[in-house]
C-alpha cells in the first residue's frame, strides 16, 4: 500500500507521553473522523482541525494511543497520507477507498485490542468480529468535552460542545447497532463491553 507520511513516525508517539502518564492504562482508540464531526459544515477543514487539537488535548491528559481516520483529501489524493500531530496519528484514506475500510484493514493488521470510534453499523459490527470495542460517537464526544472541561478547557469548548448536542439526537439510533433479536445474554455481554470501555476512555 502506497502511503505518504508526514511528520513523526507512529513508534515516537509513545514517547511524546509524558512521564506522569504512563503509569495510567493506555487505550488504543481509533476514531472515524468524520463519522464523528459531520461532514455538512461549511468549513469541513477548520472542523477538522479543531477536532484534531481537542484529541491532542485529550491525549495529553489521558496519554492514549489515538488514530484518526479521514476520507482522503476530497478524493484527490492517489496515496494514503499519514502524519503525526502531537502524538495523535492521523490518516486520510486515498481516492476511491473510504476510512471505513482504513480502520478495517487497521482491526485486522494491527491485531490489537482497539476502541473505535463510530455510530457506523457496518464498523461497529466489524469491530466486534474482530476483538475490538465500538463505543458510538455521541458516548465520546461527551467524554471529550468532559475530559477536557474537567481540565478548564471549557473556554475553547464551543465546537465539541455544539457537536455534542447534535451527536445527542441520534444517541437511540447509536445503540440500534448493538440490538440483536433473541440473543439478550449476547446483548448483555456487549454492553458490559461497551461500559468497561468507556471507563477507559
Amino acid at each position: 500500500m502506497d502511503r505518504v507520511y508526514e511528520k513523526l513516525p507512529l513508534n515516537h508517539c509513545l514517547s511524546e507521553t509524558p512521564r506522569r502518564i504512563r503509569r495510567f492504562k493506555i487505550s488504543h482508540i481509533i476514531i472515524d473522523g468524520y463519522n464523528l464531526i459531520g461532514t455538512q459544515h461549511w468549513d469541513l477543514e477548520s472542523r477538522r482541525n479543531e477536532l484534531v487539537k481537542r484529541l491532542i488535548r485529550y491525549r495529553g491528559l489521558l496519554g492514549h494511543d489515538i488514530t484518526v481516520v479521514f476520507d482522503g483529501h476530497g478524493g484527490v489524493s492517489s496515496k494514503e497520507t499519514v502524519k503525526v500531530d502531537g502524538g495523535v496519528r492521523i490518516i486520510f484514506s486515498r481516492i476511491a477507498k473510504k476510512a471505513d475500510d482504513v480502520i478495517k484493514e487497521m482491526l485486522v493488521r494491527e491485531k490489537k485490542f482497539f476502541i473505535v470510534i463510530s455510530s457506523d453499523r457496518e464498523v461497529a459490527d466489524f469491530a466486534w468480529s474482530h476483538g475490538s470495542v465500538p463505543v458510538g460517537s455521541a458516548d465520546f464526544l461527551k467524554k471529550l468535552s468532559r475530559a477536557l472541561r474537567e481540565k478548564e478547557f471549557a473556554g475553547d469548548e464551543e465546537m465539541m460542545d455544539e457537536l455534542t448536542e447534535k451527536m445527542l439526537g441520534d444517541e437511540e439510533e447509536e445503540d440500534e447497532w448493538s440490538v440483536r433479536k433473541g440473543s439478550s445474554r449476547r446483548l448483555s455481554k456487549r454492553q458490559k463491553a461497551v461500559t468497561r470501555a468507556l471507563n477507559k476512555l
